[in-house]
């Protein structure tokens, strides 16, 4: 296992993917879940299939605990999220939420294409509901998504390396 394995994870439109991609850029080990582990499935079972959906979203069971389980790198951060990862939650030291006001969450949302955001109109309302529900995975650690990326990402790093004292 990865010595600490680090979650970043939000609703649509908080900018996991710019936190991951700025990671990268900066010479960090990270995965992109949207990318490596994440299919279109039943949250229960994991079988395949169904409609897509905010709710169907889920990590390959093997894929995922492969990768978390591994020896290396030292440091890992997981930047998704999904209907199932509260299942993985024990393989990581720590969890962290980005959070947006709703209107950066609406402007981020409407300026995806349909091959991005295939979940159009009401897909934007559902992730604007959620977000005013405030609803997180228990533990996680807020991180205001609405600064500009390397301020957010530098926060995340100076929370990170507090495990590490």
């Amino acid at each position: 296992m990865a010595k600490r394995n680090y979650l970043v994870e939000g609703l649509s439109g908080v900018g996991k993917t710019s936190v991951y991609e700025q990671l990268i850029q900066r010479g960090y080990t990270a995965i992109n879940t949207d990318r490596a582990w994440a299919y279109n499935g039943d949250p229960e079972t994991g079988i395949p299939g169904g409609p897509v959906g905010h709710d169907t979203w889920v990590w390959d069971q093997r894929a995922a605990i492969s990768e978390l389980k591994g020896p290396e790198p030292e440091m890992l951060f997981v930047c998704g999220s999904s209907r199932n990862s509260d299942r993985f939650l024990p393989y990581f030291t720590r969890v962290f939420n980005l959070r947006i006001d709703d209107d950066t969450m609406r402007r981020r949302l409407e300026l995806r294409t349909d091959d991005d955001w295939p979940l159009g109109q009401e897909g934007v309302e559902l992730m604007l509901k959620l977000n005013r529900s405030g609803e997180r995975l228990a533990g996680a650690i807020d991180i205001d998504a609405t600064r500009p990326l390397d301020q957010v990402v530098d926060e995340l790093l100076r929370l990170a390396a507090l495990d590490s004292r």
